[in-house]
């Protein structure tokens, strides 16, 4: 109990990083303030960040959070190079690529009911965010060097492994949207104590539409129940 309510005196920025620490380093995150400190108004409320590296393995557990922890209005899970977490009202008047600051502020300074129930509804999500169990560890490779490409295969080797890679793994291609292959063949390669690399290489076989576009250096990613 003495716990959380520490947690609580937390200001929302630090609570939020806090919640979104247990799943990954955060390189860079925006919060709004409660209140603007000059005219007293409750902000409207908006979350960004941004992980050390791609994790396209939350973004289902972000969306669900987003759909199912507020209680006063509809929420948004948006995600490009940073991930945003905001009120779909600002998507709605102001478009899906909008600048979302002017209007934010307009909403802030003429609608100050909805932005006191937007507040009460972040606390909500980062309290959701904060009680999700943390996911198994994604498998994550990077394509190393190619040997063969097609539109539906790819054959390379692969480094920088994290966890266990095995066949029948669905991997997501992290810079190039909707690519998912699967991992038909794997074969490592003996260490080489004679050359300066002590990475583990391996020759592996991705299969899946799109397998042609992955390319070196690309970064490939687990999905959760794909094996």
């Amino acid at each position: 109990m003495e716990m959380k309510d520490e947690e609580e005196r937390l200001p929302r920025f630090q609570r939020a990083r806090n919640a979104l620490e247990r799943f990954a380093p955060v390189f860079w995150m925006k919060s709004t303030s409660e209140t603007n400190h000059m005219t007293g108004f409750v902000q409207l409320p908006s979350l960004g960040w941004r992980f050390s590296e791609p994790h396209p393995e939350l973004r289902e557990m972000f969306q669900s959070v987003v759909r199912d922890a507020p209680r006063n209005t509809d929420w948004s899970f948006k995600e490009k190079k940073n991930s945003l977490i905001l009120p779909s009202r600002l998507i709605s008047e102001g478009g899906p690529d909008g600048d979302f600051g002017d209007l934010a502020s307009a909403i802030s300074q003429n609608d100050q009911e909805f932005c006191i129930a937007a507040s009460d509804d972040i606390e909500l999500i980062i309290d959701a965010i904060a009680a999700q169990p943390a996911l198994p560890t994604a498998t994550r490779i990077s394509v190393f060097q190619i040997a063969k490409s097609s539109a539906d295969e790819l054959v390379c080797v692969a480094e920088g492994f994290t966890g266990e890679p095995q066949v029948g793994m669905v991997f997501q291609a992290v810079g190039v949207p909707g690519v998912e292959v699967r991992l038909t063949a794997l074969r490592w390669y003996p260490p080489r104590p004679e050359t300066k690399r002590h990475d583990p290489l391996a020759k592996v076989t991705l299969v899946g539409k799109g397998a042609g576009l992955i390319g070196r250096k690309d970064l490939l990613v687990s999905l959760p129940g794909g094996g």
